[in-house]
């Protein structure tokens, strides 16, 4: 593992163990915040946990490293037989179909994916689209690696999926701990995010 990305987690785990003697300490002094050391405080963070690990951000990177991962080892990015060529059209052809049934769902008038008000702003089209996004990568990394016959077996298919949970394991560690401090920092201040 990087050294940076290792003092990361370690700093940001430190800061997270930190806060509620921060909190206490700044509580006991007459400022106006709550204490996550008082009896509310300890069943904020019991409650929180759960939901800051498993939150839009935390998604996102899982779904984030599972699409890069899929992508670096299905071999896209590194062609070299013809095989690789003929591949990579079926997976635009694909990736062309894929867009137009996204966007005849969404450019419909009544389409489920618009917002109550019929727009984009706030519509669940624009709240999924990162994740349907890196989704469409990873079933397009499949698709070109069972075409040019890297993914031959179960343990091939499994390998190509968890490649990037593996090489970029530290980056979900990170992500967890700054979306914990940063629901603490909003509880011990009352901030609306």
């Amino acid at each position: 593992m990087n050294k940076f990305l290792s003092y990361l987690i370690l700093l940001l785990l430190v800061v997270a163990v930190m806060l509620p003697i921060f909190s206490w300490i700044l509580s006991a002094l007459g400022f106006d915040c709550k204490s996550l050391l008082s009896e509310e405080g300890w069943r904020w963070i019991f409650y929180n946990i759960p939901i800051a690990c498993a939150n839009r951000w935390t998604t996102l990177c899982l779904c984030g490293m599972i699409g890069v991962g899929s992508t670096i080892r299905c071999g896209i990015l590194r062609r070299k037989k013809k095989d690789d060529v003929n591949a990579l059209y079926l997976v635009l052809l694909v990736l062309v179909l894929l867009l137009a049934i996204i966007l005849f769902s969404v450019l419909h008038p009544h389409s489920p994916l618009l917002s109550i008000t019929g727009h984009f702003k706030n519509s669940p089209f624009i709240q999924g689209l990162p994740t349907v996004f890196i989704w469409c990568v990873i079933f397009l990394s499949v698709l070109y690696a069972i075409q040019t016959h890297r993914v031959k077996t179960v343990d091939d298919f499994s390998d190509l999926l968890t490649y990037g949970i593996r090489r970029f394991s530290p980056l979900l560690v990170i992500v967890m701990l700054l979306s914990f401090i940063t629901r603490c920092v909003s509880y011990i201040f009352n901030i609306i995010l």
